[in-house]
C-alpha cells in the first residue's frame, strides 16, 4: 500500500511541478508586469484529487505517455501537509500567489493511549 501511495504521490508531484513550471514567466523573479515577492507557505489542507497526464510511459501502471491518471492525496482520517514556495503579487486589493515548488504529504496522525485517555500526537506515519 505504501508503494502505491509513494507512486501516486510521485506522479502527482511530477505533474504539479510541470503545471507550475508552465505558469512561470521564465525569468524566475516576476509574474507578468507585477513585482514578485517570494513567499513560503506551510500548513495543512483537506484531501485533494488531481488529474495528471503522463509525460512518459509507466511500466508499473501499464500506461503510455499521454494517458491520464486520477491522483488522490489523503483520505479518511488522514492529514495532508502542504509546503510551497512561490511568487506573490498584489494588484489593488487582490493578492495572488503562483507556486513554483510544492510538496504535499499525506499521513495518518499517530495515537497512543495513556493512563488519562487517548491522545493524538502530531507526526507523520513511519516511513
Amino acid at each position: 500500500m505504501r508503494l502505491k501511495l509513494l507512486l501516486v504521490v510521485t506522479v502527482f508531484a511530477a505533474g504539479l511541478g510541470a503545471s507550475y513550471a508552465l505558469a512561470d514567466s521564465g525569468d524566475g523573479n516576476s509574474q507578468g508586469d507585477h513585482h514578485c515577492q517570494e513567499v513560503h507557505v506551510n500548513g495543512t489542507v483537506g484531501p485533494q484529487t488531481y488529474t495528471v497526464t503522463l509525460t512518459r510511459d509507466s511500466k508499473r501502471l501499464n500506461l503510455k505517455a499521454g494517458a491520464t491518471v486520477v491522483v488522490t492525496v489523503g483520505g479518511t482520517g488522514q492529514t495532508v501537509r502542504f509546503n510551497g514556495e512561490g511568487c506573490s503579487s498584489t494588484t489593488g486589493t487582490t493578492t495572488s500567489t503562483t507556486f513554483n515548488e510544492a510538496e504535499i504529504h499525506a499521513f495518518t496522525p499517530r495515537t497512543h493511549t495513556t493512563s488519562t485517555g487517548t491522545t493524538t500526537k502530531k507526526g507523520e506515519d513511519d516511513h
